[in-house]
């Protein structure tokens, strides 16, 4: 289920894993400073799949876990220089925790820092040399709990499908 959706607003609300949306349809998660924070309850500390994925390897980004590690992908392209990829080095536990995104930026076109943490601590910090992507087409998608048609990267588990539960996602803009 999706609430605050319709014209741009300062924060929406997403209740569930295997949420779809179209990419062009929900908040624009790019070329903006916005925060995310997502209610996890985990399988296990080595649980991997994505949070929130917009866009595929074309033109987008993910954030996700990699056996327990919030990561983070800014794909602009296919090209491997034009792919920015951090893994933090501490697990999220088994069980319930939060994890936030944190997209600092300034005007469209200018660089993005991008902090993941949870309960105050950092866990992993990259800067993406521009805030803005091209996604592929009209078909591109923001997708919570997997990353379904062409995936933004390559997760462990298929589909990118989240090894636990996501009961919400906060996204919130300044």
């Amino acid at each position: 289920e999706v609430t605050g959706f319709g014209p741009m607003r300062k924060h929406y609300d997403f209740w569930g894993k295997n949420v779809s949306i179209p990419g062009i349809g929900g908040p624009i998660l790019m070329a903006q400073p916005f925060t995310i924070e997502a209610d996890l309850v985990l399988d296990s500390a080595t649980a991997s799949g994505v949070v929130l994925a917009v866009g595929s390897r074309f033109g987008g980004w993910s954030l996700y876990l990699d056996e327990g590690r919030p990561a983070f992908t800014w794909s602009m392209s296919t090209d491997p220089q034009e792919i920015t990829t951090v893994v933090s080095d501490k697990a999220r536990p088994a069980g319930k925790s939060t994890l936030r995104l944190n997209f600092a930026t300034g005007r469209p076109g200018s660089p993005a820092d991008v902090t993941l943490f949870s309960g105050g601590e950092d866990l992993a910090k990259v800067k993406v040399p521009m805030n803005f992507l091209m996604p592929a087409g009209n078909g591109e998608l923001l997708d919570i709990g997997r990353d379904i048609g062409v995936p933004v990267t390559d997760y462990k588990t298929p589909l990118g499908e989240i090894e636990g539960d996501i009961p919400h996602v906060r996204v919130d803009f300044p």
